[in-house]
């Protein structure tokens, strides 16, 4: 659906600091965000307790109990609810009707020139804002009252349910752990994105945010046949994560850029390892130059990679079936690939090449339980994903499937 306006929720005031726009053109959010980007975005959480309602006035006073994430200095929040928007579902009467007295609160918020905040109770996300608040440790806007402006049904995506659950949740995601919310029998895939292309939010630069337009179309693939797959995504090229996953996703431009190889020897060694114990890596795409080919420290055997010129035309061979026909048809001229590879080894199996010069567009090799998937997509640009979308959904199938065959799981 095509959106005219954009709502500048919280989590838009903590991607684009400094842009304000006024509580009038509020609209919907575009896209879900994860409860890893809310908390990364953060400068403080804390966990609460609603302390007193005053239904006819619309004002609600939190005592704080908790600093999750940074320090507060805040002993109560002191909410104001009539300053929100009088719509049906949003309204500051159905706000205050929801706090009770003793019920738990998550807030989530950046302090900056002011506060801007994102609560949450019982199935229910709502934004707060401070302007009084400095940015100084003495005067973080707690003598002040917040400022409701509007329940968020949209958030819901992010997450939905009790805030009890929730606060374990935030708590287990700083403390490291990852597919904190996945099914038991989730397919989880690790991203490594976010180096090398733009965020969804390129209009300012803020290093809290993580979702790449690469990441986001992954993410809409939410389960291959009956199984749930789950995503993560990291910036750290050490891959730490690397042994709770079953597929590793490697970004556009990840590996190399300019030729420089960005993997050390110890993060090769480890992703060569994960496939031999039967993890899948996907590739996608790489940078060579005429002098300096892709880095393949991280692959099992040979292959080299070259400076193409950007092309959409591909041929399949007789082997690619499923992953240009599963679930979506896929035809030479709709996707963009750039810099390919050459002299795969024999026993490769070879799913396209370019229809000029031959090059490796998709491509797997086999090493121990495991698999490469080693592709040449140009996925650098919002435009470029939204062209290869499709093909990247039929990957995740491929993999995924891959995945029950060798592990002999029936639940397809």
């Amino acid at each position: 659906m095509r959106l005219t306006r954009v709502l500048i929720t919280f989590i838009v005031s903590l991607f684009l600091i400094g842009f304000f726009v006024p509580s009038s053109s509020f609209g919907f959010i575009e896209r879900e965000y994860t409860i890893r980007e809310v908390i990364d975005a953060c400068t403080n959480i804390v966990f609460g307790e609603v302390e007193s309602v005053n239904v006819r006035r619309l004002q609600a006073v939190i005592k704080v109990e908790e600093d999750v994430k940074g320090k507060s200095h805040l002993k109560e929040i002191k909410m104001n609810f009539a300053t929100g928007q009088y719509k049906q579902g949003t309204s500051p009467q159905k706000m205050v009707r929801l706090l009770k007295e003793g019920m738990p609160i998550i807030v989530f918020y950046r302090q900056h020139y002011g506060i801007d905040s994102m609560c949450f109770i019982d199935n229910t996300w709502f934004q707060m804002r401070s302007y009084s608040g400095r940015r100084n440790r003495f005067n973080s806007g707690g003598d002040s009252w917040w400022s409701f402006t509007h329940i968020d049904p949209m958030m819901t995506r992010t997450f939905d349910g009790k805030t009890g659950t929730f606060q374990k949740v935030v708590r287990d995601i700083i403390d490291g752990k990852m597919w904190v919310l996945a099914a038991k029998n989730a397919a989880k895939v690790l991203v490594l994105s976010g180096n090398s292309t733009e965020a969804t939010w390129s209009q300012t630069y803020v290093h809290t945010n993580s979702m790449t337009y690469e990441y986001q179309a992954l993410r809409k693939v939410k389960k291959v046949g009956k199984r749930p797959v789950a995503y993560e995504s990291t910036k750290l090229r050490a891959l730490p994560n690397l042994k709770d996953a079953d597929i590793l996703w490697i970004g556009y431009e990840e590996i190399s850029n300019f030729g420089r190889n960005l993997f050390t020897n110890v993060t090769e060694n480890k992703i060569k390892e994960f496939v031999k114990n039967g993890g899948i890596v996907v590739v996608s795409g790489q940078d060579s130059t005429p002098t300096k080919p892709c880095a393949v420290g991280w692959l099992q055997g040979n292959l080299t990679g070259v400076e193409s010129p950007p092309d959409r035309y591909f041929v399949v061979t007789g082997k690619s079936e499923p992953l240009f026909t599963t679930p979506n048809r896929i035809q030479s001229g709709t996707i963009y690939v750039d810099d390919a590879w050459v002299d795969w080894e024999q026993s490769d199996e070879v799913f396209a090449t370019t229809k000029e010069r031959n090059e490796l567009v998709i491509g797997a090799r086999k090493h121990g339980k495991g698999l490469y998937i080693i592709t040449s997509l140009r996925n650098d640009s919002q435009f470029t994903v939204n062209n290869n979308k499709l093909l990247m959904e039929n990957i995740i199938h491929y993999a995924v499937n891959k995945l029950q065959q060798e592990k002999g799981d029936a639940t397809n």
